[in-house]
């Protein structure tokens, strides 16, 4: 979990579909906020960029608060990468699912 995130249990009904029975609860944690960053695919995100090589807490940090981005190329546009940081993670990034 990236520090400074807090996340809140939620339970979701499992159920057996031929007849619609309850078979149990299955425990999720979720994000607690209503952020973009908190949401679960910012989460993820964020925690994938902090293990990406050569990028710092605080570079993703900044990643984060510019999207969204229209192409991974804008992470060097913006200035919050440069040419040589983005080389290192380039064919690691994708912006909704494009390179």
């Amino acid at each position: 979990m990236p520090s400074g995130h807090a996340v809140r249990a939620v339970y979701q009904p499992i159920f057996h579909l031929p007849d619609r029975g309850l078979v149990g609860y299955e425990a999720l944690a979720r994000p607690d906020g209503d952020s973009a960053e908190d949401s679960v695919d910012g989460l993820f995100a964020t925690a994938q960029r902090e293990n990406l090589p050569g990028v710092t807490p605080s570079m993703a940090r900044r990643i984060v608060e510019g999207r969204p981005y229209g192409d991974a190329h804008e992470l060097v546009d913006r200035r919050i990468l440069t040419e040589r940081e983005f080389g290192r993670i380039a064919d690691r990034v994708t912006v909704r699912g494009r390179p």
